[in-house]
């Protein structure tokens, strides 16, 4: 960017960045549907395992109806977006005492039950062998399809996921003593007959700007061209001593994201007025295979900075497996989710020195 073009006063050598990335503490997950042999209530059991804060696992079970999701959940459980992502669920706690969600010498085994807000119970069984045998694939979940009123854009990346494979797989749902028979996938995966039970034992879910209204931090930029605050690291960009921010990049022990933007975001408090921008962004995880790219626009008019991202382009799979390129043609909701998000701020520099941003996600 030609800094006299866009700049109205020299730096104050201080960065105001509009974004924000969350890590939750997801590890796992299951899904198990029965929907084509339904229960009176459910019709998808969706099992996850997280660490809380002293690296101990806890587990909770979503449990799908037509329309609404119950959440039950063990003592302590770390939650993230849950409630955003799932419109509101009612959540009910539980012991679940001996359920697992253990991989191990290449057998997958699952157990879970409890107590249902009717006074049901539920009994969950699953084993699945010979997991060597199998070829996981990558895959960004659409958890963020069903949210109608989200606080985040879910970036849920799930690494070596794989379908349970009918062969080497018994699986028992037991609801109030009845038997329900999980649901079967339409095509023939690996060669084989599989189960719609799809799991990933390596999870990274991370929520990208968070709602937010209040006072934007402080971050000390001193010509540096990385920098790092409150677990986000940003590249920047020294224009003539203005910080731009070309990648915001955040990373667990296992995975990092990564957020790039062309052009750079500006130095959003020195803008000139009148300054309109238009640009693009992809968003990234390692090692996966694909990413979602998208439009931002930029506009500076008086005291006040709006700024609107929109994922226009979707999710774009880079899987070189034809079973893969079928699956995401099939099912497009893979691919399609992340158009209907949009995000708007509006940032206002304040006579005090402060910058105030209101944010928020929408769909359309």
């Amino acid at each position: 960017m030609e800094t006299a073009t866009i700049y109205n006063r020299k730096s104050d050598g201080i960065l105001y960045s509009p974004f924000n990335l969350s890590i939750d503490d997801m590890k796992k997950l299951i899904l198990i549907n029965f929907e084509k042999d339904p229960d009176e209530l459910y019709n998808t059991f969706e099992l996850q395992e997280s660490a809380d804060r002293n690296g101990a696992s806890r587990l909770l079970v979503i449990a799908y109806g037509n329309g609404f999701t119950d959440i039950y959940h063990q003592p302590l459980f770390p939650f993230a977006s849950q409630k955003s992502v799932l419109n509101n669920p009612t959540f009910f706690e539980r012991t679940m005492e001996g359920a697992k969600f253990e991989i191990k010498n290449n057998i997958l085994e699952i157990c879970f039950n409890f107590q249902d807000k009717n006074g049901r119970e539920i009994i969950v069984r699953l084993t699945e062998t010979r997991l060597n045998r199998k070829k996981p694939f990558f895959l960004l979940a659409p958890i963020g399809a069903n949210s109608k009123n989200p606080d985040s854009l879910p970036i849920y990346s799930l690494y070596n996921m794989s379908f349970t494979k009918q062969k080497y797989t018994d699986i028992s749902i037991k609801i109030n003593n009845i038997i329900h028979r999980p649901d079967t996938f339409i095509l023939p995966f690996e060669w084989c007959k599989s189960y719609f039970t799809r799991y990933s034992a390596d999870v990274f879910n991370v929520d990208w700007n968070k709602n937010h209204m209040g006072i934007l931090s402080k971050i000390t930029f001193d010509n540096k061209e990385i920098i790092s605050d409150n677990g986000v690291t940003y590249e920047l960009i020294n224009n003539e001593g203005h910080p731009e921010i070309k990648v915001i990049s955040a990373a667990n022990n296992e995975h990092k994201i990564k957020i790039e933007f062309m052009p750079a975001i500006p130095d959003i408090i020195c803008l000139s007025d009148g300054t309109n921008i238009d640009g693009e962004f992809s968003i990234t995880t390692d090692n996966s295979s694909g990413n979602i790219q998208g439009i931002y626009h930029l506009k500076k008019a008086g005291i006040e900075t709006d700024i609107e991202i929109n994922p226009s382009k979707g999710w774009y799979p880079n899987q070189k497996r034809f079973i893969m390129n079928i699956l995401f043609f099939v099912v497009s909701i893979f691919k399609k989710w992340p158009k209907s998000y949009i995000w708007t701020a509006k940032i206002w520099n304040q006579p005090s020195d402060q910058v105030i941003m209101n944010s928020y996600w929408k769909r359309v």
